[in-house]
């Protein structure tokens, strides 16, 4: 009988080795329980956490695109400069008839010191008259500054950069200033039209053989004349004249913006 209970306390020792026998079941499956709940609950709020700030992200990132698409479309719609030219056609037939009468009853010569009639092709895309004809009497109401340049020519291209200059900053200062150019018929191409495109926006015209622009004005290549808004000559500046012409200059910039500024 000794024998037997020995033997039964070795079995029962041996039993309380093996795996499953001295488990803590219950605490085990607990903990791990527990631990799958956290980590699940952790996951999910992390990515709840990750999925609204890259929703965030994108939404703000994706409202200042769009914010700065529609500033800019909005600053460059309907942006142009110059004139809206006058074209065939836009004076009645009772002005006319009026104007003729006037002269037939005092006999008075041609104005001596009103602009050139002529009709001329704009090409420059920033114009308010792009692809238009049309002509100087579409700008009365403002002084104006013509310029004879031709594309081709060095002086005449930084001319024209600082014509541009000198009417944004009449503008600024508050003068109502226009500024055209006529390009020489030597330069009727499109590389020299562009080299004066690239460099200005106020608008440019093309002269031609027929019309000769620059046979009106009696002038030549970096001629410059300012005309009052009442379409008179206020001031002729060659560039052979006394008055210096050259913008890159500070006496020539100084001049030809007080010969505007006195035109008012």
């Amino acid at each position: 009988m000794k024998a037997s209970f020995v033997t039964i306390e070795v079995l029962a020792a041996a039993l309380c080795l093996l795996p499953l026998a001295c488990v803590d079941e219950p605490a085990d499956s607990d903990d791990a329980t527990s631990g799958a709940e956290d980590d699940a609950t952790s996951g999910a709020e992390d990515d709840a956490t990750d999925t609204s700030t890259d929703t965030s992200t994108d939404t703000a990132e994706g409202s200042t695109e769009d914010a700065g698409t529609s500033d800019t479309d909005t600053s460059e719609e309907g942006v142009c400069v110059g004139v809206a030219p006058l074209i065939d056609g836009s004076e009645t037939d009772a002005d006319a008839d009026a104007g003729a009468e006037s002269s037939a009853d005092t006999d008075d010569p041609v104005c001596p010191d009103c602009a050139p009639a002529w009709a001329l092709y704009d090409f420059q895309p920033q114009s308010c008259g792009f692809e238009q004809t049309y002509g100087l009497e579409s700008f009365e109401g403002h002084v104006t500054l013509v310029a004879m340049l031709a594309g081709w020519c060095s002086y005449c291209q930084s001319q024209a950069v600082k014509m541009e200059q000198l009417r944004l900053e009449l503008q600024l200062e508050g003068y109502d200033a226009q500024f055209i150019a006529i390009n020489a018929v030597s330069a009727d191409n499109a590389d020299d039209q562009q080299a004066l495109v690239d460099r200005c926006a106020f608008p440019l015209f093309q002269d031609t053989a027929e019309q000769d622009a620059w046979g009106l004005h009696d002038s030549g290549k970096d001629d410059i004349f300012v005309y009052a808004a009442d379409g008179t000559l206020s001031m002729a500046l060659p560039i052979e004249g006394d008055v210096p012409t050259n913008l890159s200059t500070d006496e020539g910039y100084a001049a030809v913006k007080q010969a505007i500024i006195d035109a008012f």
